[in-house]
């Protein structure tokens, strides 16, 4: 019985300090992955890759040079290009409730191309025409997953991770192996958050944690029309504005996109065998952060936390 218990609680010692832990979240456009991934990598302390800029940033290219969304020409810009990917220090809260657990944090995310920021210029009604096409190509695809394994690893050295109850001050317990060697006492344990279309099933199917975020298509309209929205009011100086598509019209074109993303040769949106399926459709976005944290935090051997919400 005593051996037991020491086992159990070496395992549990062991598992929650993983320097590479993977979280991939998976799903179509609109479905929320980008909030929810930046919200669950500000709770564990994880860095955070949106891989959908990448290619993004890739068809802004491709349209400031005028080349062909099928043209060999894309995959030479984006390589040729300097990418940065940087969590804002300044988090704006999540607008859906308050709990006893204060309210949730969605950071912002800053995209330099180049030295540019185009953060903004990549969600455009333009970019979002296009993206599928350019994504589709599986040269860009090839050279945009290197850009991938390469942010991710990065934004993991610079995580923090989180510190468990009755972990020393550095988070990590003595005796805990990392990396195949005993912790050292200014190691620090973290993980990374990306988002996508094929993060569990072609960028890092090994990722201790997939996640499927799915909704349906008037659900996934309403929000893409509200963040376009959203844009147009900050942007407001009294000149005259782009008309931006009906919810009607965005859900068509989101129908089309999940066409093509199904049904593209290279990489195809696919469910990964072991991905929890979570379908916000009629979910707050803090049940939808909290829910995958706390799979997070079973996965690392640690308690749930957030049950009650």
């Amino acid at each position: 019985m005593l051996g037991q218990r020491l086992w159990q609680t070496r395992s549990r010692l062991c598992r929650p300090f993983v320097r590479n832990f993977t979280i991939a979240i998976d799903g179509p456009a609109a479905s929320g992955k980008s909030s929810t991934a930046r919200a669950v990598a500000h709770e564990l302390g994880f860095g955070y890759i949106d891989s959908g800029s990448i290619y993004r940033c890739a068809t802004l290219l491709a349209l400031r040079q005028q080349a062909k969304d099928d043209s060999p020409e894309v995959a030479d810009l984006i390589t040729n290009a300097h990418l940065e990917i940087n969590i804002l220090p300044n988090t704006r809260q999540a607008p859906q409730r308050v709990t006893g657990m204060g309210r949730l944090c969605v950071p912002d995310v800053q995209v330099l191309m180049n030295g540019e920021d185009v953060s903004r210029e990549i969600r455009s009604p333009e970019v979002n025409r296009h993206v599928a096409k350019i994504a589709s190509d599986g040269q860009v695809r090839k050279v945009v997953l290197d850009i991938q394994r390469s942010l991710a690893a990065a934004a993991k050295a610079k995580s923090t991770g989180f510190q468990a109850k009755g972990t020393a001050a550095n988070g990590i317990p003595s005796g805990v192996v990392m990396d195949g060697r005993e912790a050292e006492a200014d190691s620090v344990p973290g993980g990374v958050v990306m988002d996508g279309r094929d993060i569990g099933t072609t960028v890092f199917p090994q990722a201790e944690l997939k996640i499927y975020l799915d909704a349906s298509a008037m659900a996934r309209a309403i929000r893409r029309w509200d963040e376009l929205n959203s844009q147009l009011k900050e942007t407001e100086t009294g000149a005259s504005q782009p008309v931006y598509p009906s919810v009607e019209d965005i859900a068509r074109e989101l129908e089309e996109r999940d066409y093509a993303d199904i049904n593209r040769t290279h990489s195809p949106l696919r469910i990964a065998k072991d991905a929890v399926v979570i379908d916000n459709t009629n979910m707050t976005f803090e049940q939808q952060v909290y829910s995958i944290t706390d799979l997070a935090r079973e996965r690392l051997g640690l308690e749930r936390k957030y049950d009650d919400i």
